[in-house]
């Protein structure tokens, strides 16, 4: 389990949260389970010192994950061709 810091718009403030997953597609996945955070501007893995920068409205991704069932395993990645 890594340690990711993830920097977002959370109720209309920006803000900074912690969250642990085994890759960084987990962490986003996080993000997207809470329900006020709007935005993701910044990853930061402290373990490896990977960070991603973007800035992406993650409410279509939640809308359409909250389609899926709770129980699917999703996979999908950050950054690959």
């Amino acid at each position: 389990m890594e340690e990711y810091i993830m920097d977002v718009e959370l109720d209309n403030e920006r803000t900074i949260l912690k969250t642990f997953s085994r890759t960084v597609e987990g962490a986003v996945d996080n993000m997207v389970k809470i329900e006020g955070v709007q935005k993701l501007f910044n990853i930061g893995n402290t373990d490896t010192q990977e960070t991603w920068e973007f800035e992406e409205d993650i409410t279509k991704l939640r809308n359409l994950r909250n389609k899926l069932p709770e129980n699917i395993e999703m996979f999908f990645s950050v950054g690959e061709n």
